[in-house]
C-alpha cells in the first residue's frame, strides 16, 4: 500500500505600521515689537511636528532673501530672525511658514520701526510787553519715546511756577505766564528719541607727554547707534588696523609724537576727537 506524504508548510506574514507623522503647530508664536531706526528685531517661534521641517520666513508676503542683514537661525524645535541696523524699510509684515510632508502652518507678527523726530511745526521769534504771557509751542511728526528738551541762550530750561513745560499729542509747550526781562533770549526745542543716534565721544582721549622708552594709552568711548565704525589717524594719516577706541605705545621713540584723532562714524552722523602725544627723548 503506497504510503502518504503530507507536507505542511507555515506561512508567516509580517506587517509593519507606518511610522505616524504629525504636521507643524506653532507652540508659540513670535511677538510683534516697535523698535527705533539703527536698533536689532529678533522673532522667535517653537514649532511640533514631524522632520523633516522646513521653516521659511517672509516680509509683506515676500520670502525674505538671508544676507548678513537678515539672518534665520534654529535650535531643536526654535527658530529665529534676526533683523540688524534696523532701517524704516523693516517695517512690515512678518510671516514663519513651516511645511512637512503632512501639513503647513503659518504665523504672523508685526515690526514697527521709528525713525527719529522731525518737527513739521516751528515757533518764530517773537516779541512782547513784559508782563504779558509767552507761548512757544512747536509740533514733531512722532511722540514714541520722544524726548523733549527746550533750551534758552544754552542753558537747559526746566519747569516752574513762572515756567510751564508740556508735550503731549505730538506738541510741545513752553508757558510763561508773566514775561519777564530776564526771559529775553534765544530759545530751542529739541526732540529725541533711542533712533539713529550719531556717533558721540563721552570721554575724550587726552593730550599726553612721554619719555622715550615708556609706553602709553590714547583711549576714549564713544556712543552711538549701531553700527559704529572707529578709526585712528596719527597727523592725518590713518593707523593701518585700528578699530577701537584704544591705542597703545610701547618703547615710545620722538617719531611717535604726534596728534593722534580718534574718528568714529554711523549711518547717522560721525564725530572726531584728538590728542596730542610728546615724546621727550
Amino acid at each position: 500500500m503506497p504510503g502518504c506524504q503530507v507536507i505542511i508548510s507555515l506561512f508567516i506574514q509580517c506587517f509593519f505600521l507606518p511610522h505616524k507623522m504629525f504636521p507643524p503647530e506653532f507652540v508659540s508664536k513670535p511677538d510683534s515689537m516697535t523698535l527705533f531706526v539703527g536698533k536689532q528685531a529678533k522673532f522667535q517661534c517653537v514649532i511640533s511636528g514631524s522632520e523633516p521641517m522646513n521653516v521659511v520666513w517672509h516680509k509683506d508676503n515676500i520670502a525674505i532673501s538671508l544676507d548678513d542683514h537678515c539672518k534665520a537661525s534654529s535650535d531643536k524645535n526654535k527658530y529665529f530672525l534676526e533683523i540688524l541696523n534696523l532701517q524704516q524699510s523693516d517695517q512690515g509684515s512678518y510671516l514663519c511658514k513651516a511645511s512637512n510632508s503632512v501639513g503647513t502652518a503659518t504665523c504672523c507678527a508685526e515690526l514697527r520701526v521709528v525713525d527719529k523726530p522731525n518737527f513739521v511745526k516751528s515757533f518764530e521769534a517773537t516779541t512782547i510787553a513784559e508782563g504779558n504771557p509767552l507761548r512757544l509751542e512747536c509740533q514733531v511728526d512722532e511722540d514714541n519715546g520722544v524726548s523733549i528738551t527746550w533750551m534758552r541762550d544754552g542753558k537747559k530750561l526746566h519747569t516752574t511756577m513762572d515756567c510751564k513745560l508740556a508735550f503731549e499729542e505730538k506738541i510741545a509747550c513752553l508757558d510763561i505766564q508773566k514775561a519777564k526781562l530776564k526771559d529775553t533770549g534765544s530759545y530751542t526745542c529739541t526732540a529725541a528719541n533711542d533712533a539713529g543716534k550719531p556717533a558721540r565721544f563721552v570721554e575724550k582721549p587726552p593730550s599726553i607727554s612721554v619719555t622715550a622708552g615708556d609706553s602709553a594709552t590714547l583711549e576714549c568711548k564713544v556712543s552711538g547707534s549701531p553700527d559704529l565704525k572707529v578709526k585712528w589717524f596719527r597727523d592725518g594719516k590713518e593707523i593701518t588696523g585700528s578699530r577701537k577706541c584704544k591705542i597703545s605705545f610701547k618703547d615710545n621713540v620722538t617719531s611717535d609724537a604726534g596728534v593722534f584723532t580718534c574718528h568714529a562714524t554711523n549711518a547717522a552722523g560721525h564725530s572726531e576727537t584728538s590728542g596730542t602725544v610728546s615724546v621727550k627723548g
